[in-house]
């Protein structure tokens, strides 16, 4: 069954890059263009990954988190920001992001780090 994942991130390009190949890697995905609206994709589906960005209008990257928190999401997570403050990669990895990368990145970083991720995840729920 094919992995789905959501990508949350205020950037048109970001997005249709991510859907590009994520898709051309065999993956189901869905966008958010603010943090608000994949919250509420996040409350009514399930995910296998999300990919969330740190810096957005409406709701940024933090606030959902630390929403992802109180309601109980325990969705895995990669966060892909170009926010690069030492506080604020250790805050998102402290909320539960398994990764946290900074733009601008190669698409194709990002699909390893996603394969890394699911691998992860099978190892930990094979045990």
């Amino acid at each position: 069954m094919k992995k789905k994942i959501l990508v949350i991130d205020d950037s048109p390009t970001l997005r249709k890059i991510l859907d590009f190949y994520l898709k051309k890697n065999n993956y189901l995905v869905e966008l958010a263009n603010n943090g608000k609206i994949g919250l509420a994709l996040m409350e009514k589906e399930s995910f296998d990954l999300i990919i969330l960005d740190m810096q957005m209008p409406v709701m940024s990257g933090k606030e959902v988190l630390i929403n992802m928190k109180e309601k109980n999401i325990k969705t895995p997570l990669l966060i892909l920001s170009a926010e690069k403050k030492e506080e604020t990669i250790e805050m998102g990895l402290e909320l539960g992001a398994l990764f946290y990368m900074t733009k601008p990145f190669k698409p194709n970083d990002i699909v390893e780090k996603i394969k890394i991720v699911f691998d992860k995840i099978n190892k930990t729920t094979e045990i």
